[in-house]
């Protein structure tokens, strides 16, 4: 409720109407099966960073896979993205693919953010929290921060997070706890989120007792996306609430179910990576369907653009590329 609540109050009038407007050309988009886009983005996911001290195997990142201009994005492209946002954003995810607390900015861009009265979200390995980060982290007003977490100890939770600490991230969530309570802030809320593999699906409800009693205010698991057919097979949990794919043959897997012919990401969501570039949506992690550079041209512009608008009709015919066959 307290979620809801901070969401709420960032609301107005025009933003609520564009939301509305959004559902509308969603609506009505998919029933004459022609592009309708009246609504301006009522979220914007923004890239802090492209690099990560950890080596996950079905990251990207982990994978060395990104190819990006600009590792760290420059405060001057972000003051520039946030200023080019329409007004009626609202919703800001304050990362893409990277770390974003390794940008030495972030806080600034934090506050930047909440100053337009935007609900800001960051996620996060924690692996960068100590007791002063975590006190700017509280300080700049964030909203919500998702701390990673896929395992009870060190043998399980480096498994996926390679190269990363347990204690450490155990550490930064009773740190930023103890923060908020110390300076009396209801903010950022502090979730917890576990990826579900077959090596941790029996540890759920320890993990959840464990992040709760740190200071979690609220535990998630979530469904891992894979790229790699050798780790799917042998990572894939059993308890298929926890998986977005179903095994078709001992070492082969697909969706376990059918992309749908209007992805409502599309008419909701901007995403602009550390360089300025903006991709469809945030499935595009490897940058393959640039649809213009918020550097060269505004964001509303592109929004409304031709490119995109190219991208929304190949889902409605059917002929949507294969970094959606990845898509939950």
């Amino acid at each position: 409720m307290h979620e809801l609540w901070l969401l709420l109050k960032t609301l107005s009038p025009a933003r609520i109407a564009n939301l509305l407007l959004s559902v509308l050309s969603i609506f009505f988009s998919r029933l004459f099966q022609k592009i309708i886009v009246w609504n301006q983005p009522w979220a914007a996911t923004i890239e802090p960073s492209a690099i990560c001290q950890l080596s996950c195997p079905e990251c990207p990142v982990g994978m060395k896979q990104l190819s990006r201009n600009e590792k760290l994005m420059q405060p001057a492209t972000f003051d520039k993205i946030l200023g080019n946002l329409c007004p009626k954003t609202f919703y800001l995810n304050l990362y893409f693919q990277g770390e974003p607390l390794l940008d030495a900015d972030i806080f600034r861009k934090i506050e930047l953010a909440r100053a337009k009265k935007m609900f800001v979200l960051l996620s996060t390995n924690a692996q960068a929290i100590d007791s002063n980060s975590a006190s700017q982290i509280v300080d700049s007003g964030l909203s919500k921060v998702v701390v990673s977490l896929d395992g009870i100890n060190q043998e399980t939770y480096e498994k996926y997070r390679v190269g990363g600490s347990f204690e450490k991230t155990i550490s930064a969530i009773k740190l930023l706890n103890s923060v908020k309570k110390k300076l009396g802030s209801k903010t950022p809320i502090i979730e917890v989120q576990m990826l579900v593999f077959s090596f941790n699906e029996h540890q759920l409800q320890e993990l959840k007792q464990i992040a709760t009693k740190a200071g979690a205010d609220k535990v998630v698991y979530k469904a891992a996306q894979f790229y790699n057919a050798e780790n799917a097979a042998k990572w894939l949990p059993k308890n298929s609430k926890y998986s977005r794919y179903q095994r078709i043959e001992s070492n082969s897997i697909e969706l376990s179910h059918k992309a749908p012919r209007i992805c409502k990401r599309l008419w909701q969501t901007l995403v602009v990576e550390t360089d300025g570039r903006v991709v469809p949506c945030c499935y595009d992690k490897l940058s393959e369907f640039s649809v213009g550079n918020v550097s060269e041209t505004k964001a509303d512009i592109i929004w409304k653009g031709e490119k995109m608008t190219l991208f929304r009709k190949s889902l409605l015919k059917r002929e949507a590329p294969s970094m959606c066959e990845n898509c939950n």
